[in-house]
């Protein structure tokens, strides 16, 4: 497990969202602040604003791997960014044991009834025992870090592994 994996599931348990809680995992490597991290991918948790659609903690995923790889001085790298984008999620759905990275379809495999509307739920005992998320925080911060390990070709000068 990567340090990042462990911060990240601490995140989630201190009340961040899924995407928050894998992106502050990053945020030393990253050269970022927490509440940079927290700000910035904060939108993207429940499934994205809280539609249940693609996994928070997978959109956390997607914002470092953008920061880590995307080169915005090149316009035509879009379609290696698409391609790294596709081989972590490929990663994800195989570690999740199915084939999604959809919230509510990862959600209703782990028997929480997936809920929508716009109001967050309290962080309960309850809340905890039924979601998955904390661990697929965790899942997805050390997919990315073991990703991010072993693509170091056209990374863009900003990750720091030593941090």
């Amino acid at each position: 497990m990567a340090k990042q994996g462990e911060a990240a599931y601490a995140y989630f348990l201190k009340g961040y969202n899924c995407s928050q809680s894998v992106v502050a995992a990053f945020a030393p490597q990253l050269g970022l602040s927490e509440e940079m991290a927290l700000r910035m991918s904060a939108g993207f948790g429940a499934g994205i604003g809280r539609m249940r659609e693609v996994c928070g903690a997978f959109c956390g995923v997607v914002t470092v791997l953008s920061l880590v790889y995307a080169d915005p001085a090149d316009p035509a790298d879009k379609s290696r960014m698409y391609a790294l984008v596709q081989e972590a999620a490929q990663l994800y759905r195989a570690r999740n044991g199915g084939d999604s990275i959809i919230c509510r379809e990862l959600l209703a495999k782990a028997g929480a009834a997936p809920s929508g509307g716009t109001k967050a739920e309290a962080r309960t005992a309850e809340y905890y025992r039924k979601r998955p998320c904390p661990e697929l925080c965790r899942m997805c911060a050390d997919l990315c870090a073991e990703f991010i390990a072993a693509h170091p070709e056209g990374r863009c000068g900003v990750y720091k592994e030593d941090v």
